[in-house]
């Protein structure tokens, strides 16, 4: 009987080591198992394994599990068969395991909440009482776009929906501007050329239970048109509104009338970061500090002969490449208004006469600095004209206190002398 005994030990304990391999389809109402010791039948052994309960959380919210346990009863719950918590029923007492999650979690034997999920807690959560067991799976879902939210028009994507140890799922994204339903359901979809269409927000629904959502933004290359007087100097402008995600490997300025320029061209190396290279300084000047969403050059000392097409094109990591093309209009000094742009000539606008170039400074901050001296000037000559009006007032006010006549007569004194004469 003893040995007996043994083996329905063993047993029991090799059965809860594979506990955590049973599927979560629906419940485990028996596990059957019979067998001969000595030549004498034992009875078959059943384990209630109870119900699955499958959650769908996005990283970061909260899960409560419940155990069912009858009150009273030794809880232990575990994650992936590791301990979490071991709760004495009666007295309440806690063991803790050395499973992560007991870091962010709580129970009272029964319930067991974890906070501030993460995808690697996903996994099979495990809870033990009186030799029953119920199993509850979770699933972190996490949503976000690759090489990420800000990209450059004509460049590739992917969207990924990941839930973290279910792979298989089929979710439904919908699409922006209205969410329209995409065709593919994979967790991974990928977009070829993104265009503003595909700008806006994309929706990942998980079971019709948990919607995540992730806002794409597509930009491009932006430039004017520049119109400068013969022999200014004036910046040819090229920038991105924004960073985007996808990296700036090379770019570089061209103008096909210009064979004999040389434009400095874009790198973006680990020491220096984005940057512009270039040697001959004679008629193309550029920063050399690190760059970052603008790439604009100065054309120095510009004549007619520089008028025309010029062309900005910027490279990004996975082969996309965007350019964009500007027109530069030269004026001569005695002209009339009339401009010189090998092309379609244009009035020039306000905006683009305050941005001109004046000795290395566009126009409006030489207006602003005009201005704002005037303004300056005025106000010294006014204060200077109080002051001066209220000293005037004070040495007025000065002089008729020093004129003012005494009330009392003087001769006060000589009607006594008399009477004491005439005694």
């Amino acid at each position: 009987m003893h040995i007996t005994l043994l083996l329905h030990l063993a047993l029991i304990s090799r059965i809860s080591h594979f506990r955590s391999a049973f599927s979560c389809a629906g419940s485990f109402v028996s596990a059957g198992f019979s067998h001969t010791v000595f030549g004498s039948w034992t009875k078959a052994l059943y384990i209630s394994c109870g119900k699955c309960d499958v959650f769908y959380k996005r990283v970061g919210d909260e899960v409560s599990m419940n155990c069912g346990a009858p009150s009273n009863s030794d809880t232990e719950w575990k994650f992936d068969n590791v301990l979490i918590f071991n709760v004495k029923g009666k007295t309440g007492a806690k063991l803790k395991g050395p499973s992560h999650i007991v870091l962010k979690a709580s129970t009272n034997g029964e319930n067991l909440k974890v906070s501030r999920l993460e995808t690697r807690d996903s996994g099979n959560y495990i809870c033990s009482y009186s030799g029953s067991v119920k199993q509850h799976n979770i699933y972190v879902v996490s949503v976000f776009a690759k090489p990420g939210p800000v990209l450059v028009q004509s460049s590739d994507a992917e969207l990924h929906c990941d839930i973290t140890g279910n792979s298989n799922t089929q979710v439904q994204w919908l699409r922006p501007p209205n969410g329209q339903k995409h065709n593919e359901k994979s967790q991974v979809i990928k977009l070829k050329s993104v265009t503003s269409k595909d700008a806006g927000q994309w929706t990942c629904q998980v079971k019709d239970a948990l919607t995540l959502s992730v806002t794409l933004t597509v930009v491009d290359l932006q430039t004017t048109a520049v119109n400068v007087s013969e022999g200014d100097d004036t910046k040819l402008p090229c920038s991105l509104p924004q960073s985007v995600s996808q990296r700036v490997v090379g770019g570089k300025w061209k103008a096909d009338h210009l064979s004999d320029v040389s434009f400095p061209t874009l790198k973006n190396t680990e020491n220096k970061g984005l940057h512009w290279n270039g040697k001959d300084l004679s008629k193309v000047n550029f920063t050399t500090e690190q760059l970052s969403t603008k790439f604009d050059v100065t054309l120095k000392n510009v004549q007619h002969r520089d008028a025309g097409k010029f062309v900005c094109t910027v490279e990004f990591e996975g082969g996309a490449s965007r350019s964009v093309e500007m027109t530069l209009t030269v004026f001569g000094k005695n002209s009339g208004g009339q401009g010189f742009n090998k092309g379609k000539g244009k009035t020039p606008s306000i905006k683009e006469i305050l941005t001109k170039n004046v000795y290395g400074i566009e126009l409006w901050v030489w207006i602003a600095v005009g201005a704002s001296s005037v303004v300056l000037i005025g106000l010294i000559i006014v204060t200077v004209l109080v002051r001066q009006r209220n000293k005037r007032m004070k040495e007025r006010v000065r002089k008729l206190r020093s004129m003012r006549q005494p009330l009392t007569a003087k001769d006060y004194c000589r009607c006594k002398r008399m009477n004491l004469r005439m005694k």
